[in-house]
Parts: C-alpha cells; sequence; structure tokens
C-alpha cells in the first residue's frame, strides 16, 4: 500500500513540473536590446584633401658681370743667357690690375695689365767683352685670357691663363770700359700662367691672393714647306728668361 502510494506521489509530481517547466529547445529568446536601444553611431565627416606643401625656392643671387682688381707684389725673375754673357734681372715690387667680365658662373674673360720696374746687369765671361753696371729696365705685361674659379663659401680658388705681349723698356747700359749703349723698346709675344685664391668678404669685396708666372717668347725664324706628303709649318724661337710674382690686392664686383 506504502508502495502504490510512493508512485502515485511521483506521477503526480512529474504531471505538475511538466505543466509549469518548458520542455529543453523551448526556452523565449531573449529581447535584442535588454538594456535600451544602442546609440547611434558616430557621424562620419569628410577628411580635407590637402594638396603637397609647395615651397618658393629663394631667388639667387645677383649675377656680378664685372670684377675689377688691383694688386702689388714681389718679383723673381731668372738671367737671361746671351752668347758673351748673362743678363742678371734683379728682383722687384710691380702692380697692376685686372678685369673681369663673367660669361657664365666660375668662367670668365680677364684682361690684365702689370708694370715691373727693376735692374738689370750684363756680367759679361768673355775678356773681349765687358760687363755692364746696373741700369732700370721697365716690364710692360699686358694680357688678355681666361679665368675658372669655384667657390667654397666665402673662398674662391681660381686659376688663370692668358696671352699677349711684353714691352721691355730698358735703360742705357755703362760697361765697364766707359762705353754706353742705349737700346730701344723691344715688344715680344708672353703668356702668363697662375693659381690663387679670392676671400670674399662681403658680396662686392674680396681680397685676392695670386702667384703667377709671366712668361716672354722669342720667335727668330719660320717657314712653310709644301711638299708630296703634305704640308708643314716650321718655327724657331725660345725663352729668354722668366718672371714670378706673388701678389696680394683687392677684388670689386657688380
Amino acid at each position: 500500500m506504502v508502495r502504490w502510494t510512493l508512485l502515485g506521489a511521483l506521477l503526480f509530481a512529474g504531471a505538475s513540473l511538466a505543466q509549469t517547466t518548458p520542455p529543453p529547445g523551448y526556452l523565449p529568446t531573449p529581447p535584442p536590446y535588454p538594456y535600451g536601444a544602442p546609440p547611434p553611431p558616430p557621424p562620419v565627416y569628410a577628411q580635407p584633401v590637402y594638396a603637397p606643401p609647395s615651397y618658393r625656392p629663394p631667388p639667387p643671387p645677383p649675377q656680378r658681370q664685372f670684377e675689377l682688381g688691383g694688386f702689388v707684389g714681389w718679383t723673381v725673375s731668372t738671367d737671361a743667357s746671351t752668347y758673351n754673357g748673362t743678363v742678371i734681372i734683379d728682383g722687384a715690387t710691380d702692380f697692376g690690375g685686372t678685369i673681369d667680365y663673367s660669361l657664365r658662373p666660375g668662367y670668365a674673360v680677364e684682361l690684365l695689365y702689370a708694370y715691373v720696374p727693376t735692374h738689370a746687369r750684363f756680367a759679361s765671361f768673355i775678356g773681349s767683352v765687358p760687363s755692364s753696371d746696373s741700369t732700370s729696365i721697365g716690364l710692360h705685361w699686358i694680357q688678355i685670357g681666361g679665368e675658372v674659379g669655384r667657390p667654397f663659401g666665402r673662398v674662391e680658388p681660381f686659376g688663370a691663363l692668358t696671352a699677349g705681349i711684353v714691352i721691355i723698356h730698358p735703360g742705357t747700359l755703362q760697361f765697364t770700359d766707359g762705353t754706353s749703349y742705349s737700346a730701344s723698346d723691344t715688344v715680344r709675344f708672353a703668356f702668363t700662367a697662375g693659381l690663387g685664391f679670392k676671400v670674399w668678404l662681403t658680396e662686392q669685396v674680396g681680397l685676392r691672393f695670386e702667384a703667377r708666372a709671366l712668361v716672354p717668347v722669342y720667335f727668330t725664324g719660320g717657314g712653310f714647306w709644301v711638299g708630296t706628303g703634305g704640308a708643314s709649318v716650321g718655327l724657331s724661337g725660345g725663352i729668354p728668361f722668366a718672371q714670378f710674382d706673388f701678389t696680394g690686392g683687392l677684388s670689386v664686383r657688380f
């Protein structure tokens, strides 16, 4: 009797649970927004488009077309050899000037003038030919050529090469035997080559330092030949002496 009573109680409890508890798989779907509607998405703003920055380069410095220079220095000379002796040319102070015209940056045409007032004497090595006392002699170097420079900040190294003439103006030679000789002026072809540097204190004013070789050339003869093998030109001459000056000066460009 008790067994049937327990069995009936279990059946009654199972029926009551079946009426109040949903079966598995039939649970209700939770609400989509249990805590209210979601906030709206943040607004999307159009991003501005910027062009790449453009920089205007600074204007180039004005090109200085002309440059005027003046210099003073010291000149040394080699001796001039002759058949009967040697002409000894003393060292002396020299001075002059330059005019440069700029063709493009770093390249210029240069006009050069240099004056060397010095003294010379003739030292004979033949007994029959007397030596002479020292006499004045002036050399006027008139040249035209080119100059090439490369600036490194305020310092500008340069090289120059010119060609032109030298006018030699000798004084009267007094020989040791009492005789004298008055030579006339002589014009010779000549060329110069120099190296130096400039230090620009401002855009217009600078200091110029230079070492230059001044070389006269003489010609003794020439000829022109034509034959079955072609044509040729011959020219003979030499370099009687050379001068080397070491100068410093001032340059102004505008």
